[in-house]
């Protein structure tokens, strides 16, 4: 017989009878395991503390300390090492006391040698194959909580189900839509979709029947608060002996999809379209000067209370707006140009502080209410704090005005597997369907007044900063921004 590893084992002999205690020692030590010899209770402890033995062989009756303290101290300072308790013919009662105070075994004199030897090898080995596991079961429940970690922060829903079809796993994504596991579990997954299909399930087996392991179609699924949404459903089969014929669901947020594939496609319209503005408004600002200068030396020529008078007002205060509006193009020009971000360790919390601050100082906001969420650990990403603070004070203040200055902003921050997500949500007049696709486009806006750039810069900065931004939006009830930004720079 063997022990489960190489290296030479330690064991205490814990007798006061030195004949008794060496006669033990030579049988060990034939098999090569070293042997610690102690001759009194405090002896023994004090060796098992400094030597640290793979196993105690302990006589009943020693001076100092008897053999029941020393086992109870033994197992206070380290349970998992066995002690065999040494004691007399006849005395079986004292042995099932030690046994049920914690004592692996027991031997009673007078001994086999070979008992002993087996005794020993047996023992070590068990404790070599509980260690073993246990640290076997430690690696997997770390690993089970790696992956209930990233389950738990991934922004798409992910449902597991048994061979029936009838839902078993929930992620937190899913619970949003949905509602709670306990609420959920045991029923069909039916219950996600608008108007149930034909029948998702049979058509998911049917397609993994053929010999595909994936599935993939759009539905619309229903919300736990009446709302719908068109998704993408993804499906694979889930690989295990237990959860045969069980599915893995994910389900993304079509729209968000959608947006960010238009924004991709934006990038090299805007970059060109910078090119042509920067002709016009040089054009144009040639003309305005012009006109500009003209008029106002019209204006002072003319008498007061005359109907050329108020003509010539009105070219001025027209000449004003359009010079107004060739300084912001003008402004949107240069910043495409000279944009170079400053990448270094930022503080997303200081970061939407300042935000707020340059949103609110003037006053101009002064009947929203707004909250922060954000997580207990704060975590830092490489960014260019000015210009981060700059695309959350465009997109606050666009919140702000949407409302009409009287309603709820709210600004979430979350850490998914990958990015640090900061979710912008208000109460406005939200953003009609066909409107959606262009917000990012400069000089679309829906104001009275402004050239819309400030959310082509914020899509400018995230986009720099290697993240995305989507929106959501339902009209007379509130929109939605969330800002991806990468946890590291890729």
């Amino acid at each position: 017989m063997k022990t489960l590893s190489n290296k030479k084992r330690k064991i205490i002999v814990a007798d006061d009878n030195r004949g008794v205690n060496d006669t033990i020692r030579d049988a060990l030590c034939e098999y090569s395991f070293y042997v610690i010899q102690t001759f009194d209770g405090d002896e023994t402890i004090k060796s098992f503390k400094k030597e640290h033995p793979d196993l105690v062989f302990l006589d009943y009756r020693m001076p100092e300390a008897d053999g029941m303290g020393v086992l109870k101290e033994i197992k206070s300072y380290d349970t998992t090492v066995p002690v065999v308790l040494i004691t007399g013919e006849g005395s079986e009662k004292l042995a099932v006391q030690a046994m049920k105070a914690g004592a692996d075994d027991y031997i009673t004199k007078p001994f086999s040698l070979h008992d002993i030897v087996d005794l020993a090898y047996k023992l070590i080995n068990d404790r070599d194959a509980r260690i073993e596991n246990m640290r076997l079961k430690e690696r997997v429940d770390a690993y089970r909580e790696y992956l209930a970690a990233i389950t738990e922060t991934m922004g798409e829903a992910i449902i597991t189900t048994d061979a029936n079809g009838q839902i078993i796993f929930m992620n937190l994504m899913a619970r949003k839509l949905w509602g709670t596991e306990q609420e959920l579990k045991g029923k069909s997954i039916d219950v996600l979709f608008d108007i149930p299909p034909s029948d998702v399930f049979s058509e998911i087996q049917k397609t993994f029947s053929k010999g595909n392991n994936h599935f993939g179609a759009e539905y619309i699924f229903r919300r736990n608060n009446g709302s719908t949404f068109s998704g993408l459903l993804t499906c694979s089969p889930l690989k295990s002996e237990k959860y045969s014929g069980g599915l893995v669901i994910v389900v993304r947020d079509l729209p968000d999809m959608e947006i960010m594939r238009h924004q991709i496609i934006n990038t090299e319209k805007m970059a060109s379209l910078g090119k042509v503005i920067e002709g016009i408004t040089h054009e144009v600002r040639n003309s305005l000067t012009s006109l500009g200068g003209f008029s106002r030396r019209l204006d002072r020529s003319i008498e007061s209370d005359t109907h050329q008078k108020i003509y010539v007002g009105l070219i001025i205060e027209d000449v004003k707006r359009l010079e107004s509006m060739i300084r912001d193009i003008e402004e949107y020009v240069n910043y495409t140009k000279i944009h170079k971000p400053n990448f270094l360790l930022a503080n997303i919390k200081d970061v939407i502080d300042n935000a707020l601050i340059k949103t609110f100082s003037s006053g101009k906001f002064s009947r929203v209410t707004y909250t922060v969420d954000l997580p207990d650990k704060e975590e830092k990403i490489i960014a260019d704090h000015n210009y981060l603070v700059e695309a959350f004070w465009h997109l606050f203040s666009n919140a702000c005005e949407a409302m009409e200055n009287n309603g709820d902003l709210k600004i979430k921050v979350r850490y998914e597997l990958s990015f640090v997500v900061v979710e912008i949500t208000d109460t406005g007049k939200g953003i009609p369907d066909e409107e959606i696709k262009d917000i990012f486009n400069p000089f679309f806006t829906s104001k009275p007044s402004g050239t819309g750039i400030g959310l082509t810069k914020v899509y400018m900065i995230i986009e720099e900063h290697k993240g995305f931004i989507t929106v959501s939006s339902t009209v007379g009830k509130g929109t939605r921004f969330r800002v991806y930004l990468p946890r590291k720079r890729i």
